[in-house]
């Protein structure tokens, strides 16, 4: 009878034990999901944002023309490789902790394209106002 005790005991730990590697296996599955479901649910967002300009953390739409500022942001160099017209102007829309939306617009105040930087993925969106099409989109090392 103590054998079977002693035995009924371990089955039961060795079943807790299974059981909790199952969930831990569940919540990291989970999280996962989470996180392609709100990267999805940002593109869509920044998809349907590109003729609403977003308000920045002030609440006002600012345009800068002063470059120096702009240089000094990781995404610069890759925004200017992907656009042709070197004349060109950068109006910031939102700058908040998780993401930077920037328009790039000519010297006569057209929105020529529209920046979409993701802070924590380092992904960079490029979109084409005019074409309504994606030029580029990727992380940035």
């Amino acid at each position: 009878m103590f054998k079977k005790m002693i035995i009924f005991g371990a089955v039961i730990t060795m079943l807790a034990a299974c059981s909790n590697n199952e969930a831990t296996e569940k919540n990291e599955a989970t999280q996962q999901d989470t996180t392609q479901q709100q990267e999805k649910q940002v593109d869509q967002q920044e998809t349907n944002s590109i003729e609403q300009p977003e308000q920045n953390v002030q609440g006002e739409v600012t345009d800068n023309t002063d470059l120096s500022e702009w240089t000094s942001l990781p995404e610069y160099s890759k925004i200017t490789e992907q656009i042709d017209n070197k004349a060109i102007h950068f109006e910031k829309v939102t700058d908040s902790s998780d993401k930077r939306i920037l328009f790039i617009i000519d010297e006569n105040g057209t929105k020529l394209y529209k920046s979409i930087y993701i802070k924590n993925t380092n992904r960079l969106k490029i979109i084409n106002i005019k074409d309504g099409g994606q030029i580029f989109n990727d992380v940035l090392s």
